[in-house]
């Protein structure tokens, strides 16, 4: 995966832990999008700031919820505070309802999904997201 955005195309930024998971996102993702993996919520808004700064849009992040080294509702409250971007929250983990609901009503994420995710399911949710 290439560094240099192409510009006709969006930008998705998967965020995990989970290496496998990042390079099978990555995979189905990277021919209809510019995209960009990070494996930490501070790789996340590190990334997130940098290709802002680069005049760089990142049109959706599809965040997991229990990174290492922080939980992914701080990291989508921070990036909101720069004037944000979609946020889908992904989880292998039931999160609090009332959460959730706080998360989506202060649009800090647009949608919060339950892993595992089929592929095909992922790649129709993205496309939703940003066209």
């Amino acid at each position: 995966m290439s560094n240099h955005p192409v510009p006709d195309k969006k930008t998705v930024m998967i965020c995990d832990d989970e290496q496998d998971l990042l390079l099978l996102f990555g995979l189905a993702l990277e021919s209809k999008y510019n995209v960009i993996q990070v494996g930490s919520g501070e790789d996340c808004i590190e990334k997130y700031l940098e290709e802002m700064n680069r005049r760089n849009k990142v049109h959706l992040i599809l965040l997991d919820y229990r990174l290492g080294d922080m939980f992914g509702d701080s990291v989508a409250r921070t990036i909101k505070q720069y004037n944000g971007t979609k946020i889908i929250l992904i989880s292998a983990y039931d999160l609090d309802s009332a959460l959730v609901k706080e998360l989506e009503d202060n649009e800090y994420i647009v949608k919060y999904v339950k892993k595992p995710i089929e592929l095909t399911d992922l790649i129709e949710l993205v496309a939703n997201m940003i066209s």
